[in-house]
């Protein structure tokens, strides 16, 4: 399809970007340009323009800390200090922490800030989740920490949560159950896994398939925007 090629070009982009950004020896300057590159890629799928800032998130008390990226509802109260931004938890749809290569500490870091911008005060919680150009972990571990099991005569990945057979306790452990996403899109470990409510009380994650895979990416952007609108 037509849309496909635009929704690939995209997420080449975005993977030829992070190459190049490759040359700058400064940490934290890299990091700010990817950064930048995956939120003017966002900003790109949506029409009128999504408000995207970095900053925090706060319930007037307290504070989530430095956010990469926060997708906003429209008509957010934002207070701006510079290049950064404070607005309300209410206020705040989606929170992306980007990363270049992400590890096993990089998860359990932002495992904690995504509880910690749970436990904020406020009548809605944002989704939390991550975003990375390539990821030091295999995939089959990264699979095993979000709850799935790894069949080696199909060569297929499965959560046992959803076959009626297998009882609570035998369920896969989920290592990051505050996360509402992970996404790599380095092109040999292409990963989006979205978390799900198996049933009332329950959460699990499925992986979700679409390729380019930056277009599930697109359309959870797009979700999350039409939904604050009726609201």
């Amino acid at each position: 399809m037509k849309f496909d090629e635009f929704d690939q070009y995209s997420e080449n982009m975005l993977l030829g970007q992070y190459e190049i950004s490759e040359i700058i020896t400064h940490e934290l300057m890299k990091g700010e340009v990817r950064e930048d590159f995956l939120i003017a890629t966002l900003k790109s799928c949506s029409e009128p323009e999504p408000i995207i800032v970095k900053g925090t998130i706060s319930d007037g008390t307290s504070d989530a800390g430095q956010l990469d990226i926060v997708l906003c509802r429209p008509n957010s109260h934002i207070r701006k200090l510079g290049t950064q931004c404070v607005i309300r938890k209410d206020d705040s749809l989606c929170i992306i922490e980007v990363k270049g290569n992400c590890t096993g500490k990089d998860l359990k870091r932002a495992e904690l800030k995504a509880t910690k911008i749970r436990d904020l005060r406020g009548e809605q919680s944002p989704l939390f989740g991550v975003v990375c150009y390539k990821v030091a972990l295999e995939e089959l571990t990264i699979m095993r920490r979000f709850g799935f099991s790894f069949d080696n005569e199909s060569r297929t990945y499965f959560d046992s949560a959803t076959l009626a057979s297998v009882a609570e306790a035998d369920w896969e452990g989920i290592e990051y159950p505050t996360l509402d996403f992970f996404i790599s899109i380095e092109e040999e470990k292409k990963i989006f896994l979205r978390k799900y409510p198996i049933r009332p009380g329950h959460e699990r994650f499925v992986r979700l398939t679409s390729s380019p895979l930056i277009k599930d990416l697109f359309d959870m952007v797009q979700s999350l925007l039409r939904s604050a609108i009726r609201d």
